[in-house]
């Protein structure tokens, strides 16, 4: 029986939408295409979202592989807050699987810099849940393995008890071996339908 529903937070709950900041800083055409080359499309944006390496080196890094839009990229960093935007039923939804006696926990590849930026208004739904594990905390990203074990231990999850809803497939893969159930997110209505076949919610 499912009792603890783990939510992603990346395009589950709040939209990663640092295209439309690009733009909305007016980075487009050529310039658009090589800061996220050097930012977000690159293997060390993982390594942002650990919080292993300072930020400053960080950012270093990201312009030295654009250096020529060193500026753009600086502006980038300086308004990575607004590339974060919770989804309009967000808060609605945690409030209704509690309601249907579920505990709902956080499972999230996150910076601890982003967080800091966004934890008043796009991680608002914070006090509504039972918990949360983000990878700044621990070290560990998904979909390494144990991250999940890092949730499982801090709030004492038995895995037949647990459904994981994530929108990348990769981070579903471990968790299932383990005996959690598994949703892959593609829209809120789908995950509803998957969710009430699990016996799950209400909404």
């Amino acid at each position: 029986m499912i009792k603890n529903v783990i939510l992603d937070v990346g395009m589950v709950l709040v939209d990663f939408c640092w295209a439309d900041l690009l733009k909305k800083l007016g980075i487009t055409g050529e310039t658009f295409e090589a800061v996220a080359d050097a930012t977000v499309r690159t293997a060390e944006w993982n390594e942002y979202d650990r919080s292993a390496v300072l930020d400053e080196e960080l950012l270093a890094c990201f312009q030295a592989k654009a250096p020529k839009y060193a500026g753009e990229i600086q502006k980038f960093w300086d308004h990575m807050s607004g590339m974060i935007t919770q989804y309009p039923y967000a808060k609605a939804w945690i409030t209704a699987l509690k309601e249907s006696g579920c505990r709902v926990y956080i499972l999230s590849n996150y910076a601890r810099r982003t967080y800091e930026l966004t934890k008043d208004e796009g991680l608002d739904f914070l006090p509504l849940t039972d918990g949360a594990v983000f990878s700044f905390e621990t070290g560990h990203i998904k979909p390494e393995k144990e991250i999940y074990h890092v949730i499982m231990d801090k709030y004492g999850l038995s895995a037949d008890e647990c459904v994981f809803i994530d929108d990348n497939a990769a981070n579903l893969v471990y968790p299932k071996e383990i005996g959690w159930s598994t949703i892959q997110f593609r829209d809120f209505a789908q995950v509803q339908e998957e969710l009430r076949a699990l016996g799950v919610g209400k909404v």
